[in-house]
């Protein structure tokens, strides 16, 4: 039955289209700390990680602890931005029939947990994904690539690893996947870097394939 098997979305660049307004903002934030960077910089240092891991590696670039006003400013500038968020076309379309399909889902991000109700709400996704199956990197020791996350969300969700499949768009979320021992479909976008879709059980280029990949990853078609 498909209720055997849980289907993990990531949130950033997977239900959302969050990853390019923060690409922008990164890039502007490393600038701005006199930094010469670029956004295909940004996607390579930040995309898919959780914001504790990316202040580490901006203490590393910028070579100094970031000052706390300046932080909070840029942090929100990371907010104001995604006043401007759409979800990734075709997403939700692509959860209903994962759900119409008899697989549980939930969501598994780097973000915050208030951040990742935020995005679900201002893109209709949190009736898909109510409050008591979000997880977040803060509520585990280690963020993507380490399979905590991951780990948490099917222990929580009461399902073993081998049978969650993991829905995710970055390098860091895949290696997570692996490592977790959870199947991963790599979600290709025109962001995308060439090798990271590496490990992936899968690769769609549009979220209206997914559903019969999922189909067949689980057995059921």
């Amino acid at each position: 039955m498909g209720a055997d098997w849980l289907v993990v979305f990531d949130c950033d660049g997977v239900l959302v289209d969050s990853e390019r307004l923060n690409v922008r903002t990164w890039t502007g934030m490393m600038r701005d700390a006199g930094v010469d960077f670029t956004e295909t910089d940004a996607v390579e240092a930040f995309v898919g990680k959780a914001y504790k891991d990316n202040r580490v590696t901006l203490t590393e670039l910028t070579g100094a602890v970031p000052d706390p006003e300046w932080e909070r400013a840029w942090r929100a500038e990371f907010a104001r931005s995604q006043e401007e968020l759409e979800p990734v076309t075709g997403a939700a379309e692509a959860v209903a029939s994962v759900r119409e399909l008899g697989l549980q889902v939930c969501v598994a991000s780097g973000s915050l947990l208030a951040a990742i109700g935020t995005k679900l709400e201002r893109t209709g996704f949190d009736g898909f994904f109510p409050e008591g199956v979000r997880f977040s990197a803060e509520q585990v020791e280690h963020g993507k690539p380490a399979p905590d996350v991951f780990l948490l969300a099917a222990r929580e969700m009461g399902y073993p690893p081998e049978r969650c499949i993991v829905v995710e768009d970055s390098r860091a979320g895949i290696e997570a996947a692996v490592a977790a021992g959870m199947p991963v479909v790599g979600y290709r976008s025109d962001m995308t870097p060439s090798g990271w879709m590496e490990g992936a059980s899968a690769v769609v280029d549009d979220m209206a394939d997914l559903p019969s990949v999922l189909t067949r990853l689980t057995g059921l078609g």
